[in-house]
């Protein structure tokens, strides 16, 4: 982790983004702290036959035919609130 991750981390200001995918009875998450790793992930998965989608941190559901809007969208997507 860069410096300036662990510093964004300790503020409690990290943007995560939920890969999750199913193919027949297997299931798998992964997180990811970037949209371009997380697309990244999500097309390898939909390429090997997975269907997938990528929660964004404004806790939308986005499938591989929006994987461009969310990447468009990048850091401008606000992050939902927990409390």
């Amino acid at each position: 982790m860069l410096e300036r991750d662990i510093g964004h981390c300790a503020k409690g200001i990290a943007v995560t983004f939920i890969v999750q995918a199913t193919r027949g009875e297997e299931g798998t998450t992964t997180i990811r702290l970037s949209v371009a790793a997380a697309i990244a992930k999500g097309q390898a998965l939909a390429e090997q036959g997975w269907q997938v989608f990528i929660t964004g941190p404004d806790g939308i559901r986005y499938y591989p035919s929006e994987f461009d809007r969310l990447l468009s969208l990048g850091p401008a997507l606000p992050a939902r609130s927990l409390f």
